[in-house]
């Protein structure tokens, strides 16, 4: 889901300006709090979710992006949040990890950087560093889903939703004008709003879901390499939907992360055998 997220938002930037489009995910992302009760966490918690996982990571992408940043590199420098979760949880949460998962981990990053060397189009240090800062703000409010224990993650994630337009909204109003923020009701496309849709129900409600069902259930070092297979998923689409190329180095890259992400998982099977 979230691999082909990133051909859908390339197409949800075609039809709406960046920040109106984040503003309007996360408006309709937080509809739910209507009728779903505060889940019986902190207000910081859900704060830190909000402020770090989600305006924060939003904000820099978009940033990023404006800057010069392409697509295919983005689905790439943007999962570094994957290992970035791992050394912030051995920081600040003293989540150690084995040797062999560090090993594994290794090999995947290895991976996404033969993977990024192919992605075609030039990107200046500014929209790489604000990528490297979408990725850690993500990677801190991981830490802060890995709190939310004992309540629905469904809950968390809606409730989290409601931080992050206003921001996102007051950004759309100064860099893109006010009338670009009512772009989805005064210009309305059906790709438009399937954009909406598929970023708001499948991508956000559903695998938030998943994802931080899976951060306070299982050790960081075990989660966080996973999702460096985002960028390999998002290249196969990419060259499905749109024709980008995937083939030499580049399917290399993906085989050694395929690799990577298979060596940390089998490292963290054997630490939990008795």
């Amino acid at each position: 889901m979230w691999g082909l997220n990133f051909t859908v938002i390339r197409f949800g930037l075609d039809e709406f300006p960046p920040f109106a489009f984040a503003t309007w995910r996360f408006l309709l992302g937080a509809l739910p709090v209507l009728f779903v009760p505060k889940p019986a966490v902190s207000w910081a918690t859900l704060a830190g979710i909000g402020g770090f996982m989600f305006t924060g990571q939003f904000i820099f992408l978009f940033f990023a992006m404006e800057a010069g940043l392409p697509p295919g590199l983005t689905s790439v420098l943007v999962q570094m949040q994957g290992p970035l979760t791992v050394v912030l949880a051995a920081l600040f949460l003293r989540e150690h990890a084995t040797r062999g998962q560090w090993v594994g981990l290794a090999v995947a990053v290895a991976g996404v950087v033969v993977i990024a060397r192919t992605v075609e189009g030039t990107a200046n240090v500014l929209a790489i560093g604000l990528a490297l800062l979408s990725a850690l703000t993500w990677a801190t409010g991981n830490l802060f889903f890995r709190t939310a224990r004992g309540v629905s993650m469904f809950a968390v994630t809606v409730w989290a939703s409601v931080l992050p337009p206003i921001p996102l909204a007051v950004a759309s109003i100064l860099i893109d004008g006010p009338g670009a923020i009512l772009t989805p009701i005064l210009a309305p496309t059906w790709r438009g709003w399937f954009v909406l849709f598929y970023t708001v129900v499948p991508v956000m409600w559903l695998g938030y879901l998943i994802w931080g069902t899976l951060l306070r259930t299982y050790p960081a070092a075990k989660v966080g390499p996973v999702s460096l297979l985002v960028p390999c998923v998002a290249l196969g689409f990419s060259a499905f939907l749109v024709g980008e190329p995937i083939g030499g180095l580049r399917l290399v890259g993906v085989i050694v992360v395929l690799g990577g992400v298979a060596l940390g998982l089998f490292a963290s099977t054997r630490r939990l055998r008795p």
